[in-house]
C-alpha cells in the first residue's frame, strides 16, 4: 500500500511551555510524526521532552543541535504510530527550558506499516545555509520525512531535489528571538540511499532531522459494520 499525506498543522510558540496544539488525523494505517524545532539564547544544550497526542507519548527518532553566536537550535523528529481518529486531539511539546522561539509541525500520513512504521533516521547541523542527510531504505515506496530549523526569523526554504515541502514557518524579525522552520518529505520509489535536503535563503546556525517511514505492505480487509466480507462458494457473504 502507498504511503499518503493525511494533513499537517504548524504553530508558533515560546517561553517555558508546554506547547500544545489541536489535530485531527484520518484515513487508515496512520503514522504521526512531530518536527519540534527551537532556539535558546544560550549555546548550553537542551531538549524536548513530555511529547505527546491525546496523552499518548511519542518515540525521539531523530534529533541534532547546532550551537554557536549565543544560540542554540535544535530541531527532533517524534512519532507515533496508529494515533487516534475522527476528532481534534492535541499535542504536546515541553522543552527542558524557556525558549525563545519555536515551531511545532505536526504530520499525519497513512498507508504506514504499523508494525515498523520507521527505519533509519539522518541529521545535518552547523552554520550555513543547506542542509542534507543521506537517508538508506531496504524497502520500495518508503518515505523521508522530517524538518528543519535555522536561526533568523525572516529566512525561507527551498526543499532539495526530490523534496517537497510541507511547511515553512518564519517565527517573524527580531533581534534575538527568531527562526525559521519547514517539514519536508521525500517519496523513495526503490530501496537505496536517498538524501533529505533543505537550503535557508541565507546561512546561519541550523539543524535539519529526518526519518525513514515504511509502507504498509496491503490495505486492510474492507469492514462492513462488525463483520468482514468473505467470499463462500462464489459469493459474497456476511
Amino acid at each position: 500500500m502507498a504511503i499518503g499525506l493525511d494533513t499537517s498543522a504548524t504553530g508558533l510558540f515560546s517561553g517555558t511551555g508546554p506547547y500544545t496544539l489541536n489535530f485531527q488525523c484520518s484515513g487508515i494505517q496512520r503514522l504521526l510524526l512531530v518536527v519540534a524545532a527551537g532556539m535558546d539564547n544560550v549555546v548550553t544544550s537542551w531538549n524536548w521532552s513530555g511529547v505527546s497526542f491525546n496523552g499518548a507519548s511519542l518515540t525521539q527518532r531523530a534529533v541534532n543541535e547546532s550551537a554557536g553566536n549565543n544560540r542554540n537550535v535544535r530541531v527532533a523528529v517524534w512519532t507515533l504510530v496508529n494515533p487516534p481518529a475522527g476528532a481534534a486531539y492535541q499535542v504536546s511539546a515541553t522543552p527542558s527550558v524557556g525558549l525563545a522561539s519555536a515551531v511545532l509541525g505536526v504530520i499525519s500520513l497513512t498507508g504506514v506499516d504499523q508494525t515498523t512504521p520507521t527505519g533509519n533516521t539522518g541529521t545535518d547541523a552547523g552554520q550555513k545555509s543547506g542542509y542534507s542527510t543521506s537517508i538508506v531504505t531496504g524497502i520500495a515506496d518508503a518515505w523521508l520525512v522530517g524538518g528543519a530549523g535555522c536561526r533568523n526569523g525572516t529566512l525561507t526554504w527551498s526543499p532539495g531535489t526530490g523534496v517537497s515541502e510541507l511547511f515553512d514557518v518564519p517565527t517573524g524579525s527580531s533581534v534575538t528571538d527568531d527562526m525559521a522552520a519547514c517539514g519536508v518529505y521525500r517519496p523513495c520509489s526503490a530501496a537505496g540511499s536517498y538524501a533529505l535536503a533543505a537550503t535557508s535563503s541565507a546561512s546561519n546556525y541550523g539543524v535539519l532531522a529526518g526519518v525513514e517511514v515504511r509502507p504498509a505492505a496491503a490495505a486492510p480487509a474492507a469492514w462492513f459494520g462488525a463483520e468482514v466480507m468473505e467470499p463462500v462458494a462464489g459469493m459474497w457473504m456476511f
